[in-house]
């Protein structure tokens, strides 16, 4: 049945006639091969290509295809008999065969006794914005992929680099740390390149050692060690010095290498009265372990020393060279035995600004040098002067 110029006065026809959406009315029966399309407004020819006569009194099924998601409609009765709108998304076709994706909600238009007179669809084409909808869901996902990666790129990143901080750790106890903040910032090449640097060097032995370490077990003897490194490790990083070696029971340490020191003469000086101090208070503790006593004899030069990296590509070890360390060590071997001693050299003596008391002994002569070198033994060193 044809209607050409629908007269259900229920229906707004000449409002549906200007209106900018698609609008088909359809009789109520739903069962196949109903409903019948009873009107559609000019905005539904131009969105579908079909024409008014073309479509009344055919099933909106016209508009479905392969690609129609039917389960949609399984409400619609339902729905629809309750006096409820129904409303769906899927895909549908216009007469040239071409695909679109419509969006529609139907409402029943019931008379007055309360029954279905027509339903009357109010469609959208949503191609443009569903496709948008489709790339922005897609952009979320790759974001939310991409971040995932990125979090999981930064974990990987954040448990290497606790690796490589416990290795550094680990290394540090073997290698004095600013030789390696040093090699990590050098190039390849560069790492057996030597530099001539103008340090202080510290060299303190224990005397007493050797008669105390047989009177302990080994075990004994490792935790005493231990604890004596421990404390002068301690007194050295406060004056920022650099221990470059335990040697048994001896100590070597430089001031300004292998990273530049501001008054580093004056600072090796300082470490050194404090160490003697450390050694007279690990004594007092040890009275309580064995009945013997150990003294620190320390030796400070200052002067020009060669420093670098000295091996094979396999094997390096950061080296401090020159007189300057001979001449420390030989201080700190005249260094009286009985007492903790701290001797300093006059390359010492004359770059501290402290306040300082000193007792000069005899100068000594030094192999390569034309004047003999005076020493001083340290007292005390306290507060800048005026």
């Amino acid at each position: 049945m044809r209607h050409s110029e629908p007269t259900n006065a229920l229906v707004p026809w000449a409002l549906l006639e200007h209106m900018t959406e698609s609008v088909l009315v359809t009789s109520p029966d739903l069962d196949r091969p109903g409903p019948d399309i009873l009107y559609a407004n000019p905005a539904f020819e131009r969105m579908t290509g079909w024409s008014r006569e073309e479509v009344l009194g055919k099933s909106p099924r016209i508009l479905q295809g392969d690609k129609t998601d039917l389960s949609i409609f399984s409400d619609l009765r339902a729905t629809l008999e309750s006096k409820r709108p129904w409303r769906g998304r899927t895909v549908n076709y216009r007469k040239d065969g071409s695909e679109f994706i419509m969006e529609w909600s139907i409402v029943s238009i019931v008379d007055d006794q309360g029954r279905a007179a027509c339903h009357m669809a109010v469609q959208h084409d949503v191609t443009e914005r569903a496709t948008l909808e489709n790339h922005l869901a897609a952009a979320r996902q790759e974001e939310h992929r991409w971040f995932a990666q990125l979090e999981d790129t930064n974990r990987k990143l954040r448990q290497l680099n606790d690796e490589q901080q416990k290795t550094l750790n680990l290394f540090v106890k073997y290698v004095p740390e600013p030789v390696i903040r040093r090699g990590l910032e050098a190039s390849h090449t560069s790492l057996f390149h030597g530099e001539t640097l103008e340090v202080a060097v510290l060299f303190c032995d224990l005397r007493g050692f050797t008669a105390i370490s047989e009177s302990l077990p080994p075990d004994g003897v490792v935790a005493l060690l231990n604890t004596y490194y421990r404390l002068m490790s301690e007194v050295i990083t406060q004056h920022e010095g650099v221990i470059n070696q335990f040697v048994g029971d001896e100590i070597f340490v430089t001031f300004g290498a292998p990273l530049p020191l501001r008054d580093s003469a004056e600072k090796a000086a300082c470490c050194a009265m404090a160490m003697a101090e450390r050694v007279q208070s690990l004594n007092e503790s040890m009275q309580r372990i064995v009945d013997a006593t150990i003294y620190a004899g320390i030796g400070v030069h200052f002067g020009p020393v060669v420093a670098g990296n000295l091996g094979t590509q396999d094997h390096l070890s950061y080296s401090i060279t020159g007189d300057t360390v001979n001449t420390a060590k030989r201080i700190e071997s005249l260094a009286p035995p009985g007492q903790n001693t701290a001797l300093i050299s006059d390359t010492v003596y004359e770059r501290l600004r402290l306040a300082t008391s000193v007792s000069p002994l005899l100068p000594i002569s030094v192999k390569g040098k034309d004047r003999p070198l005076s020493l001083y033994q340290l007292t005390s060193i306290g507060e800048s002067e005026a």
